[in-house]
């Protein structure tokens, strides 16, 4: 048994320097291929992926260098056929294909020149009766003289956003015709400015005689101060000035306005007052209901007296204008009526 155990100790420990010795003689072989500074174990694998590593390092540091670097970069100067000369490089005609651009700023034009219309006219309508009811001698004067001017002027602007839409439509028309466009900033430009000019060049009569707002805005205050009378002709409100036609010529053109804030039909004080869009008449809104219940759309006569022309509800509207007018007037009347009443007192004392 001793002898046994002997022989079986040097067999195990024969078995561990055998192993030993075969670890030592691969380790080498597996980790040749790693390391770079062992002469002759390279193989063709570890040349690429060597090359792979140093050009990920080179462009690490080339970024590095370029942020690191405040200067802007370089630009190469293009060549001389491709360079544009723009002093010399003329407005290209405009072709069809162009057309709905200016027909588009055309409309921008038209809808921005509506908004101001619609706001600011109403605005210096409505203050100028206002103070026409307030104000009397001259104060009345100087602050109507004040609102006259702000309304003139944007106559004036009117007209010359007028002038904008016009010259693109205008345009517009030329490139649907065919015909190109030449030289479209210089021709937009002047063909503005001669309508701008033109305009300016009017006399007072002819550049606000004319307009419709100005009319009425000069109508509403000679209601409002002289209620029940007949609205002389606009040009009464205008001095005459070299280049203007007579003005007995143009009394017999235009001829004078009357206006009555009693309804032809209640021979009342117009209430909720609705104005024809044919003939101009204005009638108390419930009145002239009434009036065409039975053919609110095949229409009857006018009912105020001298007129012959049809009416439906489709051609009544609403008009508040005239509503405050019609205000303004009758409590301008009823103060009119108090001061006469109390002259009467001290004559009879």
């Amino acid at each position: 048994m001793p002898v046994a155990s002997s022989s079986r100790r040097k067999s195990a420990r024969s078995r561990r320097e055998q192993s030993s010795d075969r670890i030592e003689e691969d380790y080498p072989s597996q980790h040749a291929g790693n390391n770079d500074d062992v002469e002759g174990e390279d193989d063709e694998e570890a040349q690429p992926r060597r090359k792979l590593k140093q050009e990920k390092k080179t462009r690490k540091q080339t970024r590095r260098d370029s942020e690191s670097d405040n200067d802007p970069p370089a630009v190469a100067d293009d060549d001389e056929d491709d360079r544009i000369d723009i002093e010399n490089f003329h407005d290209q005609p405009l072709d069809k294909k162009e057309g709905g651009k200016l027909s588009g700023i055309a409309q921008d034009w038209e809808m921005i020149r509506k908004q101001i219309h619609q706001g600011s006219f109403s605005l210096a309508k409505e203050v100028a009766t206002s103070l026409a009811d307030v104000l009397e001698g001259d104060n009345a004067k100087q602050a109507l003289s004040e609102v006259d001017g702000i309304m003139k002027t944007l106559i004036d602007i009117d007209h010359e956003m007028q002038s904008h839409e016009k010259t693109l439509s205008g345009m517009h028309q030329q490139l649907l015709r065919g015909e190109p466009v030449e030289g479209a900033i210089d021709l937009y430009e002047k063909e503005v400015k001669k309508r701008v000019d033109e305009f300016n060049d009017r006399t007072t009569r002819k550049k606000y005689g004319s307009n419709d707002q100005y009319v009425q805005f000069k109508q509403g205050i000679f209601e409002v101060q002289n209620p029940g009378e007949n609205i002389p002709p606009i040009n009464d409100f205008i001095p005459r000035e070299e280049g203007d036609e007579s003005d007995d010529d143009d009394e017999l053109e235009i001829g004078g306005v009357t206006q009555d804030y009693k309804c032809p039909i209640t021979l009342r004080m117009l209430e909720n007052p609705m104005k024809s869009s044919t003939c101009g008449h204005a009638f108390s809104g419930d009145a002239i209901r009434d009036y065409l219940k039975r053919s609110p759309t095949t229409g009857k006569s006018c009912p105020a007296a001298g007129c012959s022309q049809k009416l439906t509800m489709a051609m009544l509207v609403a008009d508040s204008s005239l509503e405050k007018r019609v205000k303004l007037a009758a409590r301008r009347a009823q103060r009119d009526e108090d001061d006469s009443d109390v002259d009467d007192d001290e004559v009879i004392e």
